[in-house]
């Protein structure tokens, strides 16, 4: 089972949006558009190049880091781009530098709120919502895709992104994460009292569809409270004596996503956000 949620749109200086689909379906499981999508940025850097040797690789050569701190955002709001903006500055970056790549670095913590018709597997289809209520029974939280309900509303839940297990298959290469013996559980009830075990289940980024899903994520452990990803800028750029702008385009349309194993219950988690970035004078 590969899956996971979807990545934020990255804002600096002046903004230009555009709306892209993101979109994911799986015999388990379809995707919609969230009413909120929050993240937290710790960190963001800019690269002059990547070794991109597999979907774990997350290096980033040249590295030159234009925001630090704590930033927290919903990436559906227009408002997001000025927030990240306080955030990250393109002043002062070295002049006749080529940029090829940017890596920015979340927290693991994802909020969410929304729904999503489930169908597959000759279910019945109905809609699954987000729940604030949910708990995982004192499951780690890592280890875990938390409940959603099977009425509405939908109410704003905490989505911790998941430890990878088992492989995934990228240009008919398999990749296995360090920790292929890890169980992933899918919580089939509010208190995650009844749950569905995974021992393969990573986040497979969906790069050979569209490489604005990101070109690589980080194989985080249990014991790690964030992570990073790498995306490609549209072009190359090359400083200037000129601050540059950073542009960017990106698509929640279907980034939350619902699945279920028997019908009845569901569990929701994030996919990943559409995002296209380019940098110019």
């Amino acid at each position: 089972m590969n899956k996971t949620y979807k990545l934020l749109p990255l804002f600096l200086g002046l903004i230009s949006l555009q709306v892209y689909s993101a979109g994911c379906a799986t015999s388990e499981g379809n995707c919609d558009e969230p009413s909120k999508y929050i993240l937290t940025m710790t960190k963001l850097e800019l690269c002059t190049s990547v070794p991109n040797t597999g979907p774990y690789d997350v290096t980033c050569n040249g590295a030159v880091t234009v925001g630090t701190g704590s930033l927290e955002f919903d990436v559906t709001s227009v408002a997001a781009g000025q927030a990240i903006a306080t955030f990250a500055s393109t002043k002062g970056l070295p002049i006749g530098t080529t940029f090829t790549h940017i890596k920015p670095t979340m927290l693991r913590k994802i909020q969410l709120q929304g729904s999503v018709l489930v169908s597959g597997n000759g279910f019945t289809t109905f809609r699954c919502y987000t729940d604030s209520s949910a708990t995982l029974n004192g499951g780690n939280k890592y280890n875990r895709i938390i409940a959603g309900k099977t009425s509405a509303p939908a109410t704003l839940m905490t989505y911790y992104l998941n430890t990878d297990s088992g492989e995934q298959t990228r240009n008919g290469v398999t990749y296995t994460s360090q920790n292929a013996a890890n169980l992933m559980k899918l919580c089939r009830n509010q208190d995650c009292t009844s749950t569905y075990n995974w021992d393969n289940y990573n986040k497979d980024l969906p790069t050979s569809t569209d490489s604005r899903f990101g070109l690589s994520i980080e194989d985080i452990t249990n014991s790690d409270d964030d992570f990073s990803m790498i995306f490609a800028l549209k072009e190359p750029y090359t400083v200037s004596e000129v601050a540059p702008k950073i542009d960017l385009a990106f698509g929640t349309k279907m980034s939350l996503n619902a699945e279920t194993d028997n019908g009845t219950s569901c569990a929701i988690s994030p996919y990943y956000v559409k995002t296209e970035i380019t940098i110019t004078d």
